[in-house]
């Protein structure tokens, strides 16, 4: 059963690459990225890209950095740049300059202990196979931005962690959420009882089905919908969902198998349904809201999602901070999409002298947080 959940904030991870981007500076833009009143000049990130790029080829190959970043194997594309890379590595840039704003917002001190805390995590990071670290060899004042940067995420990220359960902290998970609640979705929990050992492929056996609706309306005599999750966590043979007292999350229709989808969408709201037959076995399923969601629809399942991910509020809290003090990105680096609050890779090329289409690469990344 599908649960919705939210990815980790990623330090420089590289994705796939779509396209290039020429490393001519413009004339007429000369700002590559601009996060409230901080700008990265065309120059200044050049300078960043190409540091970053001698780095990644010590730490894995000249052939691999000229793939990776460039999209060619043997340097035929120097002085161009993935525009992949270079729009993951202005949205790493945005996080680290939104992460000094939400210091300083919030009157938080960043120590030099925290600095040389970051430093360190860097150095681990940056470094080869042989775990030798070349952070050093990045340009000083390129070191000087990520320490910073990564020292400001982790003083908000404690200071967050304190605060995680409030409303207000989940409110602005919520709110950060952009669009994923604006499609009508089902909140649901369930108990199930397995058929037999099925994989989801193979129609277990007619015993194996009565056994299962045996032991199914064993459970459901004295069920109601204010013990479910206490029976759910003792009785359901979901091991995803049976510590969570059978909660499932929120989902938008046909996330789940047909006859359980059918259940979740048609079933009484509030109310436990009767067994339902899938190809797993039986189902006893409370709906707890459909709809479009409101805040306090889902504010239990935030509420869990933040507790396994507590990350999940740097993410709202610097994609809030995103649309608040205004981000401006060269069309050429890549897009500024305001609902996610995120650089994402250019939808096509706007200067197309200085572009071209590559083959679709996949990146590994040389750092996380």
């Amino acid at each position: 059963m599908k649960t919705l959940r939210s990815a980790p904030i990623a330090l420089l991870g590289l994705v796939l690459a779509l396209a290039l981007v020429g490393s001519s500076c413009s004339s007429a833009n000369p700002v590559a990225l601009q996060v409230g009143q901080w700008q990265l000049s065309n120059t200044d990130l050049q300078d960043q890209l190409k540091s970053f790029y001698d780095v990644y080829s010590q730490a894995t190959s000249e052939a691999q950095a000229n793939q990776q970043l460039r999209g060619s194997s043997d340097g035929s594309s120097v002085g161009q740049w993935s525009t992949a890379f270079t729009a993951q590595f202005l949205n790493d840039q945005m996080s680290l300059q939104l992460a000094k704003i939400a210091v300083d917002q919030r009157g938080l001190e960043v120590t030099q202990t925290d600095l040389d805390s970051a430093r360190q995590t860097l150095e681990q990071n940056y470094s080869t196979s042989s775990g030798q670290s070349v952070f050093g060899n990045l340009s000083e004042s390129y070191q000087q931005v990520l320490v910073e940067g990564v020292a400001a995420q982790t003083v908000l990220s404690t200071a967050l962690e304190k605060d995680a359960t409030s409303d207000e902290a989940l409110r602005r998970l919520f709110d950060a959420s952009g669009d994923t609640y604006a499609t009508p979705q089902a909140c649901a929990s369930h108990i199930l009882i397995l058929a037999g050992k099925p994989d989801g492929k193979t129609t277990p056996s007619d015993a194996d089905y009565a056994a299962a609706l045996a032991k199914v309306q064993q459970v459901q005599n004295g069920l109601t919908v204010q013990n479910f999750a206490t029976a759910a966590a003792a009785n359901s043979e979901d091991t995803g969902s049976a510590p969570k007292g059978g909660d499932l999350g929120c989902a938008p229709v046909g996330t789940y198998v047909s006859e359980f989808d059918d259940a979740v969408w048609n079933q009484p709201i509030g109310q436990i349904g009767q067994p339902v037959k899938t190809i797993y076995g039986y189902h006893l399923i409370l709906v707890r809201a459909r709809g479009t969601l409101t805040f306090e629809d889902v504010k239990d399942q935030l509420l869990a999602q933040v507790q396994e991910n507590p990350q999940l509020l740097v993410q709202a809290e610097l994609a809030r901070l995103a649309r608040e003090v205004g981000v401006t990105v060269d069309g050429r680096y890549g897009d500024f999409d305001q609902a996610k609050g995120q650089i994402t890779t250019p939808a096509g090329p706007s200067q197309p002298s200085t572009t071209l289409a590559v083959d679709s690469l996949l990146g590994s990344g040389t750092s996380g947080q």
